[in-house]
């Protein structure tokens, strides 16, 4: 404070100290007339430097404060307050710029309303899942442009807490989950999110849970059907009950496989990574062999080829679980008196080798119609489900072998033509394949019916 009046206080008090000078020796009126015309002069400083003040203020240019004296020290002061003023300025514009650009390129759409329902702004997914336009839509009502009565009548109530379900009016294969905002000023903001793959994995769930609702019930009705006959006998026939416990322990049976196979799933889903071993695949490829000729019990011709000695980098036990899939599904869908291959190496058909090597299972069978192909991997899908019942199967063989080989970083590539017969390949890359310091290619027919 004292530092402001000290100047002001001390030039007045030096004029009067001057002006007294002259009382001596010219008299009152004489150092009066001084003293008013230091003051007037003084008086005139200070408007001339606020009338330079008022013109800088003026000024959309504005340079930089000049002054002296106490109009220096407050200028000066002025001026580190406009810069750290400026400053703060500046960095919520750049804050703002920054929200303002992340808000227009969020995945979810987003539409600014008034209190009117008017389109004040919106982000480019708004007009990729609403069909809105920033250029052509701005101040119109949203009613006009998204004509749907539930969409009119949930945008009317204003239920900040509930949200609408409304597939895209752009894209009938997208469905949005909507949801409104409150805002200041009266608006309010209304988001649109993409929830197709939500709503797809929700529908996969329910098919699935009724897929195995049904795949139970046969079997568990058979069983019990049986059971149930038993009871009402007042003296159950020894010879009526073993001649049934056949058909009892097939369904049952079909219960385990059907209860292992879901336990694999779900442990190969909840698992991510793999523990890696060193995997002869070799000796895993004659062993399915083997195995393939205990399940034809010679009523197919059964050919082993080992193309090649080298050996993967993977879990022995996935991947038997799920090449041994493969060749189950092989032998069980190929006629009695058909040919079945099993080969192992590297890829057929190529000039150049790029590492790859491959586990193959080609049969003789019906043949898979093409339209048929992409759907194969899906958990109980089936071509013929009758025919696929029968042969006793899950429903879930190839697609435990997808998930074992996608662990691997591997694909299954089929390939099928009716009447002549499939081959299921799994093909692996080079970065899981450990190549044999030698190799001599060996074919050798396992069996022949």
């Amino acid at each position: 404070m004292l530092e402001f009046w000290w100047r002001p206080l001390a030039l007045i008090a030096g004029l009067a100290l001057f002006s007294s000078l002259f009382s001596s020796s010219q008299g009152n009126d004489t150092a009066w007339a001084i003293f008013a015309c230091g003051l007037i002069a003084n008086l005139i400083y200070h408007l001339r430097q606020l009338r330079k003040f008022s013109d800088w203020l003026s000024d959309p240019a504005r340079p930089p404060l000049q002054g002296d004296g106490v109009w220096g020290d407050a200028l000066y002061r002025l001026e580190k307050q406009l810069h750290r003023r400026q400053g703060a300025q500046q960095k919520v514009a750049a804050d703002l710029e920054q929200m303002l650009e992340a808000t227009l390129n969020l995945p979810d759409g987003v539409v600014i309303l008034d209190d009117d329902n008017r389109i004040v702004w919106l982000n480019i997914a708004a007009e990729r899942l609403l069909g809105l336009s920033q250029m052509r839509d701005v101040g119109q009502f949203l009613f006009y442009l998204l004509r749907n009565s539930r969409f009119s009548e949930w945008l009317q109530n204003e239920n900040f807490s509930q949200t609408l379900t409304l597939t895209s009016p752009v894209a009938q294969q997208i469905d949005l989950s909507l949801q409104l905002i409150p805002l200041p000023r009266k608006q309010k903001m209304l988001v649109a999110r993409d929830i197709t793959d939500i709503a797809r994995v929700e529908a996969m769930r329910r098919d699935f849970v009724a897929n195995v609702s049904h795949e139970l019930r046969t079997p568990i009705t058979v069983i019990v059907g049986f059971l149930e006959a038993f009871e009402d006998m007042p003296k159950p026939d020894p010879v009526q009950f073993r001649k049934h416990i056949p058909l009892m322990r097939e369904q049952s049976d079909r219960i385990r496989r059907l209860v292992d196979d879901l336990l694999t799933l779900a442990r190969l889903e909840s698992q991510p990574e793999t523990k890696d071993e060193t995997v002869d695949m070799v000796s895993l490829t004659q062993r399915l062999a083997r195995e393939a000729e205990s399940m034809s019990q010679g009523k197919h011709q059964i050919e082993l080829v080992i193309a090649s000695q080298a050996r993967l980098i993977g879990n022995s036990q996935e991947l038997y679980s799920a090449l041994a899939n493969l060749v189950t599904n092989a032998v069980r869908y190929t006629p009695a008196k058909g040919r079945i291959r099993i080969r192992w190496g590297a890829l057929e058909g190529r000039e150049k080798p790029n590492g790859e090597h491959t586990f193959s299972v080609q049969d003789s069978g019906e043949g898979i119609e093409p339209q048929h192909i992409p759907r194969l991997t899906e958990r109980f899908y089936r071509v013929d489900q009758g025919r696929s019942r029968a042969t006793g199967g899950t429903g879930l063989g190839l697609a435990i072998a997808k998930h074992v080989l996608q662990r691997h970083q591997a694909r299954l590539r089929i390939e099928s033509s009716v009447g002549k017969g499939s081959t299921f390949t799994a093909v692996f890359p080079q970065e899981r394949v450990i190549p044999a310091p030698t190799t001599k290619p060996e074919s050798e027919p396992a069996s022949a019916a």
